[in-house]
C-alpha cells in the first residue's frame, strides 16, 4: 500500500478522535412527565430499510357491515356488469384461479344471469374479447395481468431483467395486480429487492438489488462515520461546524436555482415626426430669449 495513503489515514483518525462529535440536545423527563401505567403493548412490526412501510405495517381487517341482510343495489347496465366481470376475474387470478370461464359461467358466478339477450351477446363477442385486462382462449375468458408471475423466483426474475435492460423499476400496485400474495411474496425476498416511493403520486417502485454495486467500505471508518451524530441540525449548522474544525467543504453541491434571464430593452429610436409650418424659414423666425 502507499505509504502516503497510511499516513493520511493516520492523521485522519488522530482528528476524528479529537474533534468533538455534533449531537442534538436531548429534552430531560421528569419524574411527573413519566406515565404512572404501562401502556398496552402494541404488536411489534419488523423494522427493515429495504421494504416500504405499508407492506410492514400490519392490514386492517374489514368490518362488516352492521345491515349484512339488507340487498345491495346492482346495476344491470351492460358497463356496470362489464367492470364487474373484469373485477371477478381479477380476484379469481389473485386466488390462483387460473382456469379460463365462459360468459354464461362468469355470468353464472356473479348472479347476473338475468341479464337481456343482447347484453349477453355484446359480452361475448365485442367487449370482453377488446378488453385489455382479459385473454381469449377458444370461447373463453382468463384474466391477463401486465406481468405473468406467479411465486417470487419469477418476480427476482423480472425485476433483474429490468435492471440489466436499463427499464428502471416496476411499480407495486402492478406486481400486486399480477403476483397472488404479492405482499408476503416481496416480504420473503426482501434482501433482494429494493424500492423508492415517488414523491408525486407516494406509490412505491420496486428495483433489483444487484450485489455487484455493493462496494466494501472498511468497518473502522464506518464506526467514526455512525459516530457523528447529526439529528436535528441543518447543513448550514454542519458547514459553519466543519469549517470551524478546519475542514473544507464541497463547494456547489446545493441544487443551483436557474438564473432568470432579463431581457434586453430595445433601443429607443427616434421618431421622424413631420414638420408643420414649413412655410417658415429660419430667416423669418427671431429669437427673443436674450431681449
Amino acid at each position: 500500500m502507499d505509504p502516503s495513503l497510511i499516513k493520511d489515514l493516520k492523521d485522519f483518525k488522530a482528528r476524528s478522535i479529537k474533534q468533538p462529535t455534533v449531537e442534538a440536545k436531548k429534552s430531560k423527563t421528569t419524574s411527573s412527565d413519566q406515565p404512572k401505567s404501562k401502556p398496552l403493548s402494541k404488536p411489534k412490526v419488523p423494522k427493515s430499510s429495504y421494504l416500504p412501510k405499508e407492506l410492514l405495517q400490519p392490514k386492517k381487517q374489514a368490518t362488516p357491515s352492521a345491515d349484512y341482510k339488507a340487498p345491495t343495489f346492482r346495476s344491470k347496465h351492460k358497463f356496470a356488469v362489464l367492470a364487474a366481470i373484469v373485477d371477478f376475474m381479477r380476484r379469481r387470478h389473485l386466488q390462483r384461479e387460473f382456469e379460463p370461464l365462459s360468459v354464461d359461467e362468469i355470468l353464472d358466478r356473479i348472479k347476473y344471469t338475468d341479464i337481456s339477450q343482447n347484453d349477453k351477446a355484446w359480452l361475448g363477442n365485442e367487449a370482453l374479447k377488446e378488453n385489455s385486462k382479459l385473454v381469449h382462449k377458444e370461447g373463453k375468458f382468463a384474466f391477463k395481468p401486465k406481468f405473468s408471475i406467479k411465486d417470487k423466483k419469477q418476480l427476482l426474475k423480472l425485476l433483474e431483467r429490468h435492471e440489466e435492460q436499463g427499464l428502471g423499476g416496476i411499480l407495486l400496485d402492478d406486481i400486486r395486480e399480477s403476483l397472488p400474495d404479492a405482499d408476503q411474496v416481496v416480504k420473503s425476498a426482501g434482501r433482494r429487492i429494493t424500492f423508492i416511493t415517488r414523491s408525486t403520486d407516494k406509490k412505491v417502485i420496486l428495483f433489483f438489488k444487484n450485489d455487484r454495486h455493493q462496494l466494501p467500505v472498511d468497518e473502522e471508518f464506518q464506526k467514526h462515520w455512525r459516530g457523528v451524530s447529526v439529528e436535528g441540525i441543518g447543513e448550514n449548522d454542519i458547514e459553519k461546524y466543519l469549517v470551524n474544525a478546519g475542514i473544507t467543504t464541497m463547494q456547489d453541491s446545493g441544487i443551483r436555482k436557474p438564473q432568470q434571464t432579463q431581457q434586453k430593452r430595445k433601443p429607443n429610436r427616434k421618431r421622424n415626426f413631420k414638420k408643420l409650418n414649413t412655410h417658415l424659414d429660419e430667416s423669418t423666425l427671431k429669437d427673443y430669449s436674450q431681449s
